[in-house]
């Protein structure tokens, strides 16, 4: 069929390597190589420049791989389309997260989903802030629950949640019994910080050359589980948003104290839904479920009694 010329299109583009398509196809090479030499035969132009270590997409290739992205999504959605029909949703839904709301929010989401609709299979991403801005813009989540960014042009705006950054600590931290903290005060004690910070470096490059202050971090890392065991540990104060740590929170295993800065004084996190595939049933049912979690994390947050949304 047309559409398994163009997933084979679509594949050795994505890895730029036919037998690594191949390879994730499950056929042969020679079957990816022969129908990419037929469309070319019958397209009159190179879609691909042979290198010894794969290949690369032409110009023509770019052109003819956009077509291919757009029939291919048009096809699943007719594919989800006519299952729906009958009631039985199929598809694959593909999501984009910050990692705090990979803790409850998505899986609680998928858990609901899944009981419903044992079909719909998910594609989660847990990406750092770069990565998240490369997903967004080549349109490849169907759903993201990312910082509220108006570059999301292609997205429609499903749900919000409004929250701010704190200083997340254990409840016998000096710190711990304030109504506020500022940054400057953090940095008098050891910090565990994310690879990539994101709005608090401005803030507190900022605040810092009027006090000299600095971040003394004593762990870097890109995941939220060793930040939960750092803190808990005493390791550390942890700058984050509330949604992750609800249930640390509730159990006062840690507290989190409202940050002073005006700029770290409160953000929202949005759930976006692709506007060319909002309607189809399977992403529809996905993302109504997700605005449902958002909603209740908020309730959970406000009766937390600090940072609530």
């Amino acid at each position: 069929m047309h559409a398994v010329v163009l997933r084979y299109l679509d594949h050795v583009a994505r890895l730029g390597s036919i037998r690594r398509a191949a390879e994730a196809l499950n056929v042969a090479s020679s079957a990816v190589n022969r129908q990419i030499l037929k469309l070319e035969a019958e397209m009159g132009a190179a879609l691909f420049e042979r290198r010894g270590n794969g290949v690369r997409l032409t110009p023509a290739g770019e052109h003819l791989l956009r077509h291919a992205r757009h029939t291919l999504a048009e096809w699943q959605r007719t594919c989800s389309d006519i299952a729906a029909l009958s009631g039985d949703l199929h598809g694959e839904v593909r999501i984009v997260a910050i990692p705090s709301l990979l803790v409850r929010v998505v899986p609680r989401a998928i858990e609901a989903v899944a009981a419903q609709h044992p079909h719909v299979t998910f594609r989660v991403i847990d990406a750092d802030p770069a990565e998240h801005v490369e997903e967004m813009r080549a349109g490849r989540p169907d759903v993201a629950l990312l910082f509220i960014d108006r570059r999301q042009r292609s997205y429609e705006l499903a749900a919000r949640l409004r929250t701010a950054l704190g200083a997340i600590m254990r409840p016998d931290h000096p710190l711990a019994s304030l109504s506020g903290v500022t940054l400057t005060q953090c940095a008098d004690y050891p910090v565990v910080m994310l690879n990539d910070p994101w709005l608090l470096d401005a803030v507190s490059e900022s605040e810092f050359i009027h006090s000299g202050a600095q971040f003394s971090a004593r762990i870097l890392s890109n995941s939220l589980t060793v930040m939960k065991a750092a803190m808990r540990s005493g390791l550390g104060i942890g700058f984050f948003t509330p949604t992750g740590f609800v249930d640390e929170i509730r159990t006062g295993e840690l507290v989190c104290v409202p940050l002073m800065e005006p700029g770290l004084a409160g953000s929202e996190i949005g759930l976006f839904v692709h506007r060319d595939r909002s309607a189809a049933p399977h992403i529809k049912v996905l993302a109504t479920e997700l605005g449902r979690q958002l909603q209740s994390l908020a309730q959970d947050i406000a009766a937390t009694g600090r940072l609530g949304a």
